[in-house]
């Protein structure tokens, strides 16, 4: 239990730090900071770490600080912890073409609720952001993960040799949820959904995704490589030695293909995902068509293309022809020089 606390914390602690790019003088305008309630588990904590009895309904409180010399306005939004293909936990918000999994029975953005989407802070001022949280009426085992999305947006820009720059400040703060007075022991456990190659950021790849189904932080060492069918040694691979995952949420483990481009066959991919003496193995097959690699190689950005072998190809022909027509002359010679 104390192992685990402590890998939440670390988490989730290094979260709380500003996503930021930094303007002209590199000052962050605002800060924000949790009012620890009365419930809270680890006290030493700076986001919110609650117990709460079934059905319980509790305001928790983050006070916004401007330290700017201008008015500001905050949006806020209260989401589930997520897991991106770098294994972050993550705060703000699924993308349009995301679902939740089936397995996450309470989401936090469902079970909470905010005063307001935004925020106004005065110069030099500080304005508190309040949020409800519901417990569910049943019992719950593990841990329900959410957070708060604080974000920052200047109404002026940055403009640097025609290129336009948006600076946008944002914070993510935790809210880990348990019941109070359950102690039931959660068995962690890891299951493959899908492989399919294409384009990942406008590069080659092979998308893998997995999921994680129970209510608990899990943290992984992964490895996965791309094989060709029949071969022993593997063509891509990816080593992660610290990958976490949040409680009931799926995650990417996308294979880069190096910039080189998609070949047509059949493939194999395998993984292996460890948490200290328990350990996952994944195995699927998977095809790549012409159609779909010749679309793949189109869209694909700095692919590194096959070298062009055709005149090679001609000059090579082209020695041979010529050493066998003096390898006729010469023959031709001595047999005339001996008659």
């Amino acid at each position: 239990m104390i192992k685990f606390k402590y890998i939440v914390t670390v988490l989730l602690l290094f979260l709380l730090f500003p996503l930021t790019v930094q303007a002209n003088d590199g000052a962050v305008p605002y800060s924000v900071q949790s009012v620890l309630p009365d419930n809270q588990v680890d006290s030493n904590a700076s986001y919110f770490d609650i117990e709460m009895a079934q059905g319980q309904e509790q305001e928790l409180e983050v006070i916004v600080n401007n330290s700017s010399d201008e008015d500001i306005t905050v949006e806020v939004s209260n989401n589930p912890g997520l897991t991106n293909s770098n294994g972050l936990i993550v705060y703000d918000g699924l993308d349009e073409d995301e679902e939740l999994h089936e397995s996450m029975a309470h989401p936090f953005s469902e079970m909470s609720s905010l005063e307001s989407p935004t925020v106004d802070v005065a110069a030099g001022e500080q304005e508190s952001v309040f949020l409800t949280v519901q417990a569910p009426d049943e019992a719950f085992d593990g841990v329900i993960l959410g957070g708060l999305y604080f974000s920052l947006e200047p109404a002026e820009s940055e403009a640097t040799e025609g290129v336009t720059i948006q600076n946008r400040y944002s914070y993510a703060l935790a809210v880990q949820i348990t019941e109070e007075g359950n102690d039931n022991l959660v068995e962690p456990n890891i299951e493959i959904l899908r492989v399919e190659p294409g384009i990942i950021n406008h590069r080659t790849g092979l998308q893998t995704e997995f999921v994680n189904p129970r209510p608990m932080i899990v943290g992984l060492e992964i490895e996965g490589s791309v094989y060709g069918a029949g071969e022993e040694e593997p063509l891509y691979t990816r080593t992660e030695e610290s990958f976490t995952v949040a409680p009931n949420t799926k995650f990417k483990y996308p294979i880069m293909y190096d910039n080189e481009r998609l070949e047509p066959g059949d493939y194999i991919f395998r993984a292996t995902a460890s948490r200290g003496d328990e350990s996952w193995e994944f195995e699927e097959e998977f095809e790549i068509s012409e159609e779909k690699a010749d679309e793949a190689n189109e869209e694909a950005v700095e692919l590194v293309e096959e070298e062009d072998n055709t005149l090679l190809m001609y000059l090579v022909i082209g020695l041979g022809v010529l050493v066998a027509v003096l390898l006729i002359v010469v023959i031709y010679l001595l047999r005339k020089r001996k008659k």
